[in-house]
C-alpha cells in the first residue's frame, strides 16, 4: 500500500508505550515499520503479533540509542535490509525524578545522549533521502515538561526542552521541501514510563499512548507542534501568562508533593 509518505517507517523506543501503538498505527496504515528497541524479546513480539493480524511488516533492530554506537547499528540494519525510510518517529526516551546530584551521573549523561543526541543523529543520518525525494515525514515526541521548569526533574525536563525548539527549527528548515515535521507533546500517558521514572501511579488525567499518536499523526503537514489533551493544553500554554519566577515556584510545589518532601 502507498500511503501520503511512502512506504517504510522507523520508530525508536517501539517496544512498549507510545512507540509501540505508533508501530501498530502505521503499519495498519500499510507501511513496513523497523521498530528500534533494546528489549529484542517485546520486539519480536510486536512483531509476531502484527504479523498474525495481517495488518503490516515489521522489522526489528535490536539497538541501544544511548549508547556511542547505536544510530550506527540502526543505520547498518536499515541499509542491510535496502530499505529508504520516509517516516521517521524519534520516540525513544528515558527521565529519573529526583535532585541532579543524586541521580546516578552515567545514567543522566546516557539520559542526555539517548533523549537529544540520537534525535538529532537519526534526523541527520535519514533526513537528507527525504529531502532528495522531495517527499517524507519527521516526528519528534518531546513532553508538556519541556515547556516548565521542573525541580527534581530538571535534566529530563531540559532534554524535552530540547527536542521541542530542536523540533520546532526543524520545521522551519524543512518548509518548501516536501518533508513535514511535527513535535508532539504528550503529558501524563498510560506507558512504563512513570515506573522507570520513579514516579507514583495517578488515576487521573492519564491519556492512552494511541491518543498521543493520533494527535501527532492527525497534526502532521499542519503544524510545527500538536499538544496531546485539553488538560496538558491549558497545562502548557497557560504556563505562558505565569511570570517565569512564579512558575518555577509552583512546578516546585508540585513536585515537592509528588516526592513526598511536604
Amino acid at each position: 500500500m502507498q500511503t501520503p509518505y511512502g512506504t517504510t517507517a522507523l520508530v525508536t523506543g517501539a517496544s512498549s508505550g507510545i512507540g509501540e501503538a505508533f508501530v501498530k498505527k502505521l503499519s495498519s496504515q500499510g507501511f513496513t515499520v523497523v521498530a528500534v528497541a533494546r528489549r529484542e524479546d517485546r520486539l519480536r513480539q510486536l512483531q509476531d503479533a502484527i504479523a498474525r493480524e495481517g495488518k503490516g511488516k515489521v522489522v526489528p533492530v535490536i539497538a541501544d540509542l544511548s549508547q556511542a554506537d547505536g544510530v550506527d547499528t540502526v543505520v547498518r540494519a536499515v541499509e542491510a535490509a535496502g530499505l529508504a525510510i520516509d517516516l521517521l518517529v524519534n520516540n525513544a526516551g528515558v527521565g529519573y525524578l529526583g535532585s541532579v546530584e543524586t541521580i546516578d551521573r552515567d545514567k543522566t549523561l546516557a539520559m542526555i545522549n539517548l533523549n537529544c543526541r540520537a534525535v538529532v543523529d537519526m534526523t541527520h543520518r535519514f533526513l537528507p533521502g527525504m529531502k532528495e525525494r522531495k517527499k517524507g515525514a519527521v516526528i519528534i515526541v518531546s513532553s508538556v515538561v519541556g515547556t516548565i521548569p521542573t525541580p527534581w526533574f530538571s535534566a529530563y525536563s531540559g532534554t524535552k526542552a530540547f527536542d521541542l525548539y530542536f523540533g520546532e527549527g526543524l520545521y522551519g528548515e524543512c518548509l518548501g521541501t516536501g518533508v513535514d515535521v511535527v513535535t508532539v507533546l504528550p503529558g501524563l500517558t498510560q506507558t512504563e514510563f512513570q515506573a522507570g521514572a520513579g514516579m507514583r501511579e495517578y488515576h487521573s488525567p492519564y491519556r492512552k499512548a494511541e491518543h498521543v499518536v493520533e494527535s501527532a499523526l492527525a497534526a502532521l503537514g499542519k503544524k510545527p507542534i500538536v499538544v496531546d489533551g485539553y488538560f496538558n493544553k491549558i497545562l502548557s500554554h497557560g504556563t505562558r501568562f505565569i511570570p517565569r519566577s512564579w512558575l518555577v515556584r509552583i512546578s516546585r510545589f508540585v513536585m515537592m508533593r509528588e516526592l513526598g518532601l511536604r
